[in-house]
């Protein structure tokens, strides 16, 4: 029997915080992730990189302002559909992948930082934190973002530390890659810039910041390519949406309110512990006791380093996101979702040089853990929207009886892509009505309640005046189809297009 030893001990404790975080992030992953339309519109245009040879140079849209995102999400997950056979949950392994990346890199940077013990427990928080788990596990562009964001701060924490350029090439190249994710991304320049202008000479500021724009510049060129030749339409938008006066600036110039506010939000949303007042303890906990940290470390310039890092990273990124004056939705917070973490592990490294103060951090993470774990998405029964959608498509196909057909979805908050790609996948593709008009009009109703006759809905007043032919309950989902033709009193559009608007 091989001896118990204090490296054997490591490499389980190790071992056991890479198998938490794969169970978090991979367990029955099809059966849970969100699969409506945002996600079948993303899967259309990946799909049609393979199917119609069509590289998409323009994102996803911005959810809003109206502008599109870079391609460099298209792009990644364009192999993963392709390896899963154009399932959708392809791209979600990816995510899923890029979560696991997130929590080694989190616990290696503050293994070097800080020591084992204080990045596993940090580590085994955010592998389990509800929020964090529940975008790691999910195809959608923002969700990659803090996997960028660590590796753009660990890269610059890295050239100021060893004073190599080549590091803060790498932090632009992952800036260039997190501003196409979501462009709340950008705020992280300004993390970068002040981490720089304070934790380094100042003459090797012009170096530094140039290999960061030239590494941002080759990541974000493909999109800078497309909107060089099309007039900079997305950077006209953006300038318009940002000038607008009503969308950016402060409202409120209380800082110190407005970092804790933002924050406790933030924290509200990681933790499910809205409207408590452990959210404000945490905040204030982090916020005296970094400050702390750094001031009785203040003279070792490694030391200072790290701290700077994860205040700047955390606090100062609550403060200039704060310069959104629109509603956070949490996802807002991704550029910034493994700074408290990473600043929380340097606070339990302070703990841990003392024996007896262990017992903090260790009961902390403990009781973290439980909560965490009682709240976790498979307490919840799976939604299995990719085997609803898919079903429910099979019914249209079925109702449209192997004939030509128009379709369209009745539904308060969603869009018909998701439908429309497995209809594409099973071969019974829906006839645009811009292209033609065709004899039926296939439509799905998300709801029991629903009157298609008269519905404003462009695609269903477009095929024209029709008349209910079939009506069919779908008691699993409680939805209802509809197959409507054309009224015999009123001439027939159909066999041709339909113009939208008009």
């Amino acid at each position: 029997m091989p001896k118990l030893t204090y490296d054997r001990v490591i490499l389980f404790l190790f071992i056991l915080l890479i198998l938490v975080a794969v169970f978090f992030r991979f367990y029955k992953i099809r059966d849970y992730i969100v699969f409506l339309g945002d996600e079948g519109r993303d899967m259309i245009v990946i799909r049609d990189i393979f199917v119609k040879h069509h590289i998409p140079f323009l994102g996803p849209t911005a959810s809003v302002g109206g502008f599109y995102l870079g391609p460099i999400y298209y792009w990644m997950a364009a192999p993963f559909l392709l390896l899963w056979g154009f399932d959708p949950v392809g791209p979600s392994y990816m995510v899923a992948i890029f979560g696991l990346l997130t929590v080694l890199l989190l616990y290696k940077f503050l293994k070097e930082t800080v020591g084992f013990w204080p990045a596993l427990l940090v580590g085994l928080l955010y592998s389990t934190a509800p929020l964090i788990v529940r975008y790691s596990r999910s195809s959608w562009n923002p969700n990659p973002l803090p996997f960028f964001s660590l590796l753009l701060i660990y890269m610059t924490y890295l050239g100021i530390k060893k004073t190599k350029p080549i590091f803060f090439l790498a932090a632009g190249l992952a800036f260039g890659i997190a501003i196409q994710l979501h462009y709340l991304a950008l705020l992280l320049l300004l993390v970068f810039l002040a981490i720089v202008l304070l934790s380094s000479n100042w003459k090797s500021w012009p170096k530094s910041i140039g290999f960061y724009i030239v590494g941002a510049l080759i990541t974000f060129s493909p999109f800078l390519l497309f909107e060089a030749s099309h007039n900079f339409p997305n950077f006209r938008t953006i300038l318009e949406f940002v000038t607008r006066g009503t969308n950016v600036g402060y409202k409120n110039f209380n800082f110190l309110w407005l970092i804790t506010n933002t924050g406790n939000i933030f924290l509200e949303e990681i933790s499910h512990l809205a409207g408590t007042v452990y959210t404000k303890i945490i905040l204030w906990g982090l916020l005296l006791l970094s400050l702390y940290g750094f001031y009785i470390n203040r003279r070792d310039i490694r030391e200072r380093l790290k701290y700077t890092i994860g205040f700047i990273w955390f606090f100062g990124g609550l403060l200039i996101l704060r310069l959104y004056t629109g509603n956070l939705n949490d996802y807002y917070f991704g550029f910034i979702f493994p700074a408290p973490f990473f600043l929380l592990g340097l606070i339990f490294s302070e703990f841990w040089k003392n024996r007896f103060l262990r017992i903090i951090p260790l009961a902390l993470t403990l009781a973290a853990l439980i909560w965490f774990t009682n709240h976790a998405f498979f307490k919840n029964p799976p939604n299995k929207l990719i085997d609803q959608t898919q079903n429910i498509a099979q019914e249209i196909i079925q109702k449209a009886d192997s004939k030509p057909y128009n379709f369209a979805l009745i539904s308060d908050h969603n869009s018909d892509h998701a439908y429309r790609y497995f209809l594409d996948i099973k071969g019974s593709r829906p006839t645009q009505l811009e292209t033609m008009v065709t004899d039926q009009l296939i439509i799905l109703c998300e709801s029991q309640k629903c009157s298609p006759l008269g519905n404003p809905l462009w695609e269903i007043a477009a095929f024209g005046r029709g008349e209910v032919v079939g009506e069919w309950d779908l008691p699993k989902y409680g939805f209802k189809l509809f197959r409507l033709t054309h009224w015999a009193g009123a001439p027939s559009p159909a066999g041709k297009p339909a113009v939208k608007g008009g």
